[in-house]
């Protein structure tokens, strides 16, 4: 039976008297691994070949087994039995687990729609925050035995994505203090150290570069070196966004010649059939 590694606790030792092969009465002594389903294997990993199940002592009878006779004290993610570390059959007695970090992407379609969900693991003892994943938020939330609901809580925050840079970065800062707030989780904000726009997108016509070949000032007919942007009235324009505040039209720089000039493009501007007169107009106009 194949398990994904999550469910797999591997480099755990035995000294003998807890373990046993199939039909031997000799006790096994050395390295094992357990599965979720609370099943036994010789060496240290799946990797370790070859690998035997083992089976623990006295496991037919009605007593206990010996691995379990002990009083079990409870030590982080694990169980100290006899002097070492073991992790004890699921779902009885399964240690549960702690939030494991996760790095989200948003994916073209939450991009798409502007926005998406991230997910928190709070652990109130140590004011310390995991992200998380939707399937370890949903077993948070329904106070599900195999991870740790005793030391930690989850929240869940929707995080935009796109739109004009600073407004993203103002609205997701104060959704973050919200739920700090409102879920009482001193100190949550600190996990994001300030990067409130983290995974923004500009949009097609924003946030492009000039090196100053094609792209000069309107104002100073100088070249423009730098990022700028096509607003849909005003055309090019000089910054990565549109802002409220003022700043400078550019325009294409013009090329070609009389005899041979450049067909018009949607960025280059209108262009008239040449007389005796050549008007040519560049810009976002």
């Amino acid at each position: 039976m194949y398990y994904p590694s999550s469910q797999i606790t591997t480099g755990l030792y035995t000294n003998g008297g807890e373990l046993t092969l199939e039909g031997s009465p000799t006790n096994y002594t050395g390295y094992y691994y357990q599965t979720s389903d609370g099943r036994y294997f010789s060496n240290k990993n799946p990797n370790d070949k070859p690998t035997n199940e083992l089976f623990p002592v006295n496991k037919r009878s009605n007593s206990t087994s010996s691995m379990f006779e002990q009083p079990i004290t409870r030590n982080n993610n694990y169980y100290l039995i006899k002097g070492i570390y073991s992790v004890l059959p699921y779902p009885e007695n399964y240690a549960p687990s702690p939030p494991k970090q996760v790095a989200p992407l948003p994916t073209e379609e939450d991009y798409q729609l502007g926005e998406f969900k991230r997910y928190f693991a709070y652990k109130f003892s140590s004011y310390e925050t995991t992200e998380i994943d939707q399937t370890q938020y949903t077993q948070f939330q329904a106070k599900d035995p195999s991870v740790q609901t005793d030391l930690f809580t989850s929240t869940e925050i929707i995080w935009l994505l796109k739109g004009n840079r600073e407004k993203v970065n103002k609205t997701n800062s104060n959704l973050v203090k919200i739920n700090e707030k409102n879920d009482n989780l001193p100190y949550f904000s600190k996990y994001f150290q300030d990067r409130y726009d983290k995974y923004f997108q500009y949009g097609s016509n924003e946030n492009i570069y000039s090196d100053g070949k094609e792209i000069k000032s309107k104002k100073t007919g100088k070249p423009y070196v730098g990022y700028y942007h096509i607003h849909p009235t005003k055309g090019l324009m000089v910054g990565r966004q549109h802002t409220m505040e003022a700043h400078d039209y550019l325009e294409f720089t013009p090329t070609g010649s009389i005899l041979n000039p450049l067909a018009p493009t949607t960025q280059s501007g209108s262009y008239n059939e040449p007389t005796k007169t050549i008007t040519n107009t560049f810009g976002g106009y």
